[in-house]
């Protein structure tokens, strides 16, 4: 073999095997995100920002009410955080555009039991 063919199959390895190195620190270390993990990332953020805007506004639907302070009542009696979820969802006050989203339901009921 020659010594420059040794030169370029030498050179073209070390490329090669760099810039394979160069993807993993660059996504492991380096912030880098693929498409997927972006969207699960933004999904997140959308998710904490609809619970930040909304959760106030459950709380208010559910303050006035007629019956709020018997149904406050009830709220704090129910033993589980599940069982708490469920009543907040039946009584709609987390409808957000005819659907609830399960994130603000558990928000408003968290923030509802601490009253």
């Amino acid at each position: 073999m020659d010594y420059n063919e040794q030169k370029w199959t030498y050179g073209l390895w070390g490329l090669a095997i760099g810039a394979v190195l160069c993807a993993i620190v660059g996504m492991s270390w380096g912030g880098w995100e693929t498409k997927s993990s972006a969207q699960v990332l933004a999904q997140k953020q959308v998710n904490a920002a609809l619970v930040k805007a909304f959760t106030p506004i459950c709380a208010a639907k559910f303050q006035s009410a007629s019956n709020a302070p018997v149904k406050l009542a009830e709220l704090k009696n129910i033993g589980t955080s599940w069982a708490r979820e469920t009543f907040i969802r039946e009584g709609k006050w987390a409808e957000i555009a005819n659907e609830q989203n399960s994130p603000v339901v558990d928000a408003c009921a968290e923030a509802l039991f601490k009253l």
